[in-house]
């Protein structure tokens, strides 16, 4: 069990991670070349918004069209057709989970109650909704539902202890402990395929990109980056980062320590296809989000103790992507912790 506990560290976002914190930074090696890059979202310049749909605080902005959602924990997992499919919970995640479809005049279509939003994973086309359900370490049952009404499309079930990494109109990729490796599933049409004998944890259909673990990285295990199609050949080995970004193009690279936990970490680093670092990044009190707007400018969703935003980075040129809006407070109330005592 030590080693699906490791495995959701390493895929589950900020959100999942937030309630009894631990900031763990990446420590510069000896000499870097590359300067560090101090983020403060309140001391840069406004720059033009985000491109396509994506949350500011709790509203779902996407150009003109801005819809606030009221919930502790709001999720956007993408776009389905011309609506949005999102997901909520309480403030400190623990229940009340609901996905929806939202409208851009706020209209409500529910999707699923009481389905865990974390690790939930939208297809590329915005048509399924997939996640892990019914984890036991030995086995793990993935779940598709129709992102349009809500419908179960297909269950499989997975040795080991299996997580969703990536997945598009058919094609699903999957990381799983014991057995340790790499699954292809085609959803239409039932078969799988074993991509490599290690534990996958980041994948980008698009990018052409895989990110693999050699053994649990609490007991020396490393990072492993090469191409999905080629997964034999390594470009990049890493024993001290793990990939949190892979760039559209494949071209580049954001990771964070590999054992960064808690809030978020507080240093990511850029680097080309091979390793080579381009930039170091680092916030005052954590990153959220970290995503690639294009092949080049990486968004950074940067926090002070009190306030923080969406920061859009090209190498060292910084600016602000959406406005400015306070921190989230994780902290469990009374009433939440006395829910979760057995």
């Amino acid at each position: 069990m030590k080693r699906t506990t490791n495995i959701h560290r390493l895929t589950r976002g900020l959100v999942g991670l937030a309630v009894a914190a631990t900031l763990v930074g990446l420590a510069a090696p000896a000499g870097a070349a590359v300067p560090e890059t101090r983020v403060r979202p309140a001391q840069l310049d406004r720059g033009a918004d985000q491109v396509g749909a994506h949350l500011e605080g709790k509203t779902v902005v996407d150009g003109d069209v801005r819809v606030p959602v009221r919930a502790g924990i709001v999720t956007l997992l993408g776009t389905s057709g011309d609506e949005y499919v999102v997901a909520t919970s309480n403030a400190n995640g623990s229940g009340r989970f609901h996905t929806f479809r939202l409208s851009a005049d706020g209209d409500r279509t529910p999707l699923l109650d009481g389905v865990p939003i974390f690790d939930q994973v939208l297809s590329r086309d915005g048509s399924q909704v997939a996640r892990s359900v019914d984890r036991t370490g030995e086995s793990t049952v993935v779940r598709v539902w129709s992102a349009v009404d809500g419908e179960r499309v297909v269950s499989r079930r997975f040795p080991g202890s299996a997580t969703v990494l990536d997945f598009d109109q058919q094609r699903m990729v999957l990381g799983s402990w014991g057995p340790n490796r790499t699954v292809s599933w085609d959803v239409a049409a039932g078969t799988t395929r074993r991509v490599v004998n290690k534990v996958g944890y980041a994948a980008d259909l698009r990018a052409d990109r895989l990110a693999v673990l050699t053994g649990d990285p609490y007991n020396g295990g490393c990072s492993l980056t090469s191409r999905l199609s080629t997964p034999a050949r390594t470009l990049w080995k890493s024993c001290t980062e793990v990939v949190r970004a892979f760039a559209p193009s494949g071209g580049r690279t954001a990771t964070v320590h590999i054992l960064s936990d808690g809030l978020g970490p507080r240093e990511v680093r850029l680097h080309a296809t091979g390793g080579r670092l381009l930039a170091r990044y680092t916030a005052g009190y954590y990153f959220g989000r970290i995503a690639f707007e294009t092949p080049r400018d990486l968004l950074l969703e940067t926090y002070s103790r009190n306030q923080g935003s969406t920061v859009r980075c090209a190498l060292t040129d910084c600016e602000r992507a959406e406005r400015l809006t306070p921190t989230p407070d994780y902290r469990v109330t009374p009433r939440e912790q006395r829910a979760l005592r057995p």
